[in-house]
């Protein structure tokens, strides 16, 4: 019954604040397995550096949040290089997760939108990845419904990721 409630209202979208980043550090590993697990530094580090850093809250709790970074963030990150080989001018999502209990009440969704209405100019597309080991099929699902493409896999020995691009705008 409470989804209903959630559902009455739109999620209010905003930038992060040091003060969310519990918060949004509970919500990532409640996430965990459909994406990697983080550390409070590393939610330190992406408040500095990312280029988006929002979250949406509902009835004043925070439901949820969307990282996207810039091609040439200085991020060790395997992902963002495998895009980096084969793209140019994107918006890379990192990370986005919704709370269990704000789930199908159009967080990710009003996330993307933001995010798209905010990317910087020359940004030709948002891309992303998603788990296929260990599988993430609400991200999957979630992303297919959204218009993204799959453009290609890599396995990385504990997980695999599917790669998925969407042309903007929305």
């Amino acid at each position: 019954m409470k989804n209903e409630s959630h559902n009455r209202r739109s999620p209010q979208i905003r930038d992060i604040q040091k003060n969310d980043l519990v918060r949004v550090l509970e919500i990532n590993q409640q996430s965990v397995p459909g994406m990697n697990s983080l550390k409070m530094d590393d939610m330190e580090w992406f408040a500095e550096v990312a280029e988006y850093f929002r979250v949406a809250e509902i009835n004043g709790e925070i439901a949820g949040f969307l990282i996207c970074l810039l091609p040439e963030t200085d991020y060790h990150s395997y992902n963002l290089r495998w895009l980096n080989e084969r793209y140019k001018d994107f918006f890379y999502v990192d990370r986005i997760a919704v709370a269990s209990e704000f789930k199908r009440c159009g967080v990710a969704g009003s996330l993307y939108r933001d995010a798209a209405s905010r990317v910087p100019a020359g940004c030709e597309m948002l891309v992303c990845e998603v788990n296929v080991r260990p599988r993430n099929d609400d991200s999957l699902a979630f992303h297919d419904a959204f218009g993204f493409e799959a453009v290609g896999t890599e396995d990385y020995g504990s997980v695999c990721v599917q790669y998925m691009i969407r042309s903007l705008p929305l």
